[in-house]
């Protein structure tokens, strides 16, 4: 409970551990068995069909559905795209072969992490992977058509010098592709940011319910992940960073009263 209040009311220090826990993991050989690092996307109970995938691609089926959610709302012909904390690059990979954009570059402040994609990536054409900053890139001003964040920005220290330079690095009529949670009392201030962007928004939409039920659906493979790589003194806290419950991860999943948000923006 004393953490829960502790990183409700000094989010800087839950993003600080929260990059520790990432760079802990990229030291991890974790080979192929983690290539994405959200919480997942189904829209099965609204009826929809999910989509097809390889049968090597099954087990990632949640989080790459949330990718393929983020992406399918625009026209990704001859677009030079992205990604801004690209992660283990499985998202970046996904979009290369769903949408076949002309290019897709990743960036992630961890090089370990960009190392690993370098070397599980170096035969997609048109796939490149850079370490950076994502509150200072260093890409010249209006130098891609999509910029894509998959649930990273909240561990951003500042937010506001990260969608000032999501602004600068789009070309004119370029795509804003954008999702991630916040607490509920945090979400009118984070859609003001967003309004401040100055990019014109193009669509929102809650999908707090479809991520929850991704990640029920998806619970059995992020335990046994956690419990096959972490040690067991350290395996609470990854626990929690996989969206398990630490002291019981086979209780239902929750996003401790977080609203998860998707956005589409463009820069007019």
């Amino acid at each position: 409970m004393l953490n829960k209040l502790l990183f409700h009311h000094f989010p800087n220090i839950k993003s600080w551990l929260t990059r520790l826990q990432y760079e802990f993991l990229s030291t991890l050989n974790l080979k192929k068995d983690v290539l994405y690092m959200n919480f997942g996307y189904t829209a099965h109970h609204h009826g929809d069909e999910p989509i097809p995938l390889d049968p090597e691609d099954e087990i990632h089926r949640y989080p790459m559905q949330l990718y393929y959610h983020v992406a399918k709302h625009i026209d990704w012909e001859n677009a030079e795209a992205l990604e801004v904390s690209s992660g283990r690059g499985g998202g970046a990979h996904f979009i290369m072969r769903q949408f076949k954009p002309k290019s897709y570059t990743g960036v992630d402040f961890s090089t370990r992490a960009i190392e690993f994609c370098r070397q599980h990536y170096n035969n997609v054409e048109g796939l490149k992977f850079h370490h950076g900053n994502a509150e200072a890139l260093t890409f010249a001003d209006n130098s891609f058509d999509v910029v894509v964040n998959v649930e990273a920005s909240l561990y951003y220290p500042n937010i506001t010098k990260f969608y000032e330079h999501v602004r600068r690095v789009l070309k004119p009529d370029g795509y804003f592709l954008y999702t991630d949670l916040r607490y509920e009392e945090k979400v009118a201030i984070w859609h003001a940011q967003l309004k401040n962007m100055g990019l014109k928004l193009i669509k929102e939409e809650d999908i707090t319910n479809n991520v929850l039920k991704a990640m029920e659906l998806d619970r059995e493979r992020r335990k046994h992940l956690v419990d096959k790589y972490v040690p067991a003194i350290l395996r609470k806290q990854f626990y929690h960073f996989a969206g398990l419950t630490p002291n019981s991860p086979n209780a239902r999943p929750h996003l401790e009263n977080r609203r998860y948000w998707y956005f589409v923006l463009q820069k007019t």
